[in-house]
């Protein structure tokens, strides 16, 4: 939580950068179907932290190159908007890119 309320204030200041393309976003995206099968029962839920809903079986995961997942849709819609991961703060893509 303490994150999610860190990157809102980093978006109120304006120092996020600026969004990405749909092309873009898909050239760069990482994506594979989510496997709850290799899921041992003692982890905690994997979920998106910006929806914050558990990944259910075979849903699209779009991964970024620091190797954070998300839903694709929840991503993209991210990335849309500000070319970092949501929760290291990585640039998505890189800025040569």
């Amino acid at each position: 939580m303490q994150e999610f309320l860190e990157l809102l204030e980093l978006v109120a200041v304006g120092r996020v950068g600026g969004g990405l393309s749909e092309e873009t976003i898909m050239r760069h995206l990482k994506i594979r179907s989510h496997d709850v099968t290799s899921k041992k029962m003692d982890e905690e839920p994997d979920i998106c932290v910006i929806c914050q809903d558990e990944y259910e079986k075979d849903e699209l995961i779009g991964g970024l190159q620091c190797r954070h997942e998300y839903h694709v849709e929840c991503v993209k819609k991210w990335l849309k908007q500000r070319n970092s991961c949501p929760l290291c703060k990585a640039d998505a893509v890189p800025l040569s890119t």
